[in-house]
């Protein structure tokens, strides 16, 4: 039976549980900490974490974030010059006179090495050296806990025209509760040649301060073309959940309020409370459809016609929960659904509600973006929170009128689903 919502605002709770996939951090047992290594242990060896992207639905024990680097709403900076588009949650810096050229590339599957999956590298040039380059994953911190030993690996090959060695640095830099870096961190010097290498950094362990990390690579001015060809970064830790409800869109119990017509799936909401309609149509989609790799999966498309405002997906019936000491972020691949594929403007929002389930003006991770007629991947702002508050994305046009766009395999970055502990006990 789908629930039919009432008038109220689109911010309120609707008062419902979200049973997150979790070992609490508290005192356990023997018995849990077996099975939670074990699980971990079992999927280090699976070979679904080596496609640089979890499956949709799955917790991730790659710490590193968009590690196939899909997407181009990544950010350049510095005061040099970036060409080229960044991939989702990195970031390419340049300072001084430096110009660094980025360029992804598709990787057929066996590229890496027998039985890798398809999926995309990124090539960096130095084309002018500055007083510094780099490419690192500051938009996208992953947890750091004290104790635990974190190996940082990466593929690479050099990306010279006459395939002459190349030489970069990866290190793991390690930061505290206010995101400063706290003098923790190991690299590797590597030496890329004409085939693929994976190169490893030696083991970070977590410090008293250390909270959270990130990957950073360098360039090595080697008197040549200056480019390298880098796949599959990978952090191995704790995993991480994704508590976003029903991310494969099955099922048609969600909700619903207002004016809306269509399948709304299982866990999910739609609204049109003011002079709108919208309907919602589930789209089945082929593997390697959103992605190289990706697995066949459901999309929703979403129409909304004479919008004012008021229209939107969410799923505010099973929102996701929130602890204080972690940063959170949403992810989602979308395209437009116009015709003609003409671009459209979307707000993807995350509202914090308190512990009582009522809002509390705050929505960190919220942003606006335009989408074109490719399936792009895209991230939110990381944010911190406190314990007891949740979460949930919500999508919404980013203009009036009629609109449609695309949704699939939405994600909340839990990095809370499971905490691992060195003591039994």
């Amino acid at each position: 039976m789908r629930p039919i919502m009432g008038t109220a605002p689109v911010c309120d709770s609707l008062q419902l549980r979200h049973e997150v996939f979790s070992l609490h951090s508290g005192k356990r047992g023997f018995a849990s900490i077996l099975v939670a290594s074990l699980l971990f242990l079992s999927l280090v060896a699976s070979g679904d974490l080596l496609a640089g992207t979890p499956p949709i639905g799955a917790i991730d024990t790659n710490l590193v974030p968009n590690a196939s680097f899909q997407g181009v709403s990544g950010s350049p900076g510095g005061t040099g010059t970036v060409n080229g588009d960044v991939p989702t949650l990195w970031r390419a810096f340049s300072q001084g006179t430096g110009v660094l050229n980025l360029e992804r590339l598709d990787l057929a599957a066996n590229t890496l090495f027998p039985g890798s999956p398809p999926t995309q590298a990124v090539k960096i040039s130095v084309a002018t050296f500055g007083t510094d380059q780099a490419l690192d994953s500051i938009f996208g911190l992953f947890p750091i806990q004290p104790g635990l030993n974190y190996d940082a690996k990466v593929y690479a090959r050099s990306g010279n025209a006459d395939n002459s060695s190349q030489g970069f640095t990866m290190s793991i830099l390690a930061y505290d509760a206010t995101v400063t870096f706290t003098g923790n961190a190991q690299n590797v010097v590597g030496n890329a040649t004409s085939t693929w290498t994976q190169f490893s950094a030696s083991q970070l362990t977590g410090g008293a301060p250390d909270r959270f990390g990130k990957l950073i690579f360098r360039f090595t001015d080697d008197a040549g073309e200056d480019s390298v060809i880098l796949a599959f970064p990978e952090v191995q830790g704790p995993p991480a959940s994704n508590t976003v409800p029903n991310p494969g869109f099955v099922g048609n119990s969600g909700g619903i309020q207002g004016t809306v017509t269509g399948t709304v799936p299982d866990n999910w909401r739609a609204f049109s409370v003011g002079a709108g309609t919208i309907n919602l149509t589930t789209v089945p989609l082929a593997a390697n459809e959103l992605f190289s790799g990706s697995p066949p999966t459901n999309a929703m498309r979403v129409q909304v016609t004479g919008g004012d405002g008021n229209e939107g997906f969410d799923h505010e019936l099973v929102r996701a929960a929130l602890h204080a000491g972690y940063f959170y972020r949403g992810e989602v691949y979308m395209r437009s659904g116009n015709a003609g594929m003409a671009p459209q403007d979307v707000s993807i929002g995350m509202p914090i509600f308190d512990a009582s389930g009522n809002f509390t003006g705050l929505a960190p991770g919220t942003i606006n973006t335009t989408v074109g007629p490719e399936w792009s991947l895209l991230a939110s702002n990381q944010f911190g929170a406190s314990t007891g508050q949740t979460t949930n994305l919500a999508f919404r046009p980013g203009t009036t009128g009629d609109s449609v766009f695309l949704i699939a395999a939405p994600r909340i970055v839990d990095p809370t689903g499971l905490i691992f502990t060195s003591s039994f006990d």
